[in-house]
C-alpha cells in the first residue's frame, strides 16, 4: 500500500508539523524495551539530545534514517541518542520485538522505546507534532528543539550537532548586565585560596550593605543545595571603612547573623576586588558574585548588587537572575564531578 512506502501520517487538516524553538516534551508514557545500564531514558539538560522516531516496516527508516543515526552515534559519543518506535499504523507488524531487533541490526547500543497501540496511536508523535516516520529531533542543552524533520543528512546533522555542542549548557545574563565579558576568561588563584572545588561561587560583601543582607541567605541556600555535589561558596568580605582592624572571627559572626554559613575570607585592601572586578571595567556595585571552575575559568557573573528567590512581582528580575545562577550550577557540576576531585 502507498502509505506503507511513504510511512507518513497525512492528517486531514494538515496541521503544522514539528515544534522547532519550543521546549522538548518529556518522554513520559513511552515503554522502554531496551535500556542502557538500566537507566530510564530522558531528555537530558546540559547535553545535546538526538531522538529518532521510526517504525519497523518503514522503508525510509532503513534506507536513510537508521544509517544516518548510526553515523551520528559514531561521530558524537557524548550526545544523548534515543530511538522510539512511534506506531500509528501496522500495529501487528511494528512490534516491540521488531523495534529492538531493528536497532540491534545496525549495531546501535542505545535506548529503545515503543509508543502507540491500535486503540491509542503514538501520543509521543502528537506531542512532537511529527509528520510520521522517519522523524529526527535534535534538542539543545537547554531542552529546546532546534531541528525536526523527515530527512536529515549526515552532513547537515554534523553541522547542527557541532554547533549545539559548542554552546554553554545554561543561559547567561544579557550582555547589558555588567561583567559578562569575563565569562570564559581564566583567573589566577586568589590570594586567599586555591580553586580546590569543582565549582566555587565567590560573593564580595560587606556588613554595611543592605543588598548583601538580602542576598547572603539565598546564596547559602545554594550552598546547602549543592554541597554534596561539590559546590563551594565563599563570602569575600571587603570593608567599606578600613580605619579599624577587623578579625576573621568578627566577620564570621556577622555572616552568621545574615544566615550565611559558607567559608569566609577577607579582602581588606580590596586587592582581589580590584584584580577580579574593578580593574576590568566600570562597575555599578562592588558586591558581585562570580562562579569559577577548578581551572579558574569564569562560568557565570552576577554584577550585583542583589539576587534572591522571590514570588513578588517587584522582585521579578532578582528572582530570574537567581534562577539562572541556580541552573548554571546544576548544569556545570555533573560535568566537573566526573573529571575532577576535590583536594
Amino acid at each position: 500500500m502507498l502509505f506503507q512506502f511513504l510511512c507518513v501520517l497525512i492528517a486531514t487538516q494538515a496541521p503544522q508539523r514539528g515544534i522547532v524553538s519550543e521546549d522538548a516534551p518529556t518522554l513520559q508514557g513511552v515503554e522502554w524495551v531496551q535500556k542502557v545500564e538500566d537507566v530510564t531514558p530522558k531528555i537530558e539538560t546540559g547535553k545535546v539530545n538526538y531522538l529518532f522516531f521510526f517504525q519497523s516496516w518503514c522503508p525510509g527508516c532503513h534506507s536513510h534514517g537508521f544509517p544516518t543515526l548510526k553515523k551520528m552515534k559514531e561521530e558524537f559519543p557524548d550526545v544523548n541518542f534515543i530511538a522510539v518506535q512511534t506506531v500509528f499504523e501496522g500495529f501487528s507488524t511494528n512490534t516491540k520485538e521488531r523495534a529492538v531487533a531493528d536497532v540491534k541490526s545496525y549495531g546501535l547500543d542505545i535506548p529503545v522505546g515503543h509508543d502507540g497501540t491500535a486503540e491509542k496511536p503514538s501520543p509521543l508523535m502528537r506531542r512532537y507534532r511529527s509528520g510520521g516516520t522517519p522523524w529526527t529531533v535534535i534538542i539543545d542543552k537547554k531542552g529546546v528543539v532546534q531541528f525536526n524533520g523527515f530527512s536529515l543528512s549526515t552532513t547537515q546533522g554534523n553541522k547542527i550537532v557541532t554547533a549545539l555542542l559548542s554552546e554553554p549548557e545554561y543561559e547567561l545574563l544579557p550582555s547589558t548586565r555588567g561583567g559578562q565579558e569575563l565569562v570564559g576568561k581564566t583567573f589566577e588563584e586568589p590570594s586567599f585560596g586555591k580553586f580546590s572545588a569543582p565549582l566555587t561561587l565567590y560573593r564580595w560583601w560587606t556588613d554595611t550593605c543592605p543588598h548583601c543582607e538580602a542576598s547572603l541567605p539565598a546564596l547559602d541556600a545554594l550552598r546547602e543545595k549543592y554541597i554534596h555535589r561539590g559546590l563551594k561558596v565563599v563570602g569575600v568580605y571587603h570593608p567599606k571603612q578600613t580605619s579599624e582592624s577587623i578579625s576573621i572571627e568578627q566577620v564570621v559572626d556577622w555572616a552568621k547573623e545574615r544566615k550565611f554559613n559558607g567559608q569566609i575570607v577577607l579582602d581588606e585592601d580590596w586587592s582581589q576586588l580590584r584584580k577580579w572586578w574593578l580593574a576590568s571595567g566600570k562597575r555599578s556595585a562592588t558586591s558581585f558574585s562570580i562562579l569559577v571552575d577548578s581551572e579558574g575559568v569564569v562560568r557565570f557573573v552576577h554584577p550585583g548588587p542583589v539576587l534572591f528567590p522571590s514570588g513578588e512581582k517587584e522582585f521579578a528580575q532578582e528572582n530570574k537572575e537567581y534562577e539562572l545562577l541556580d541552573k548554571s550550577i546544576d548544569c556545570l557540576l555533573p560535568e566537573f564531578k566526573k573529571s575532577k576531585t576535590n583536594e
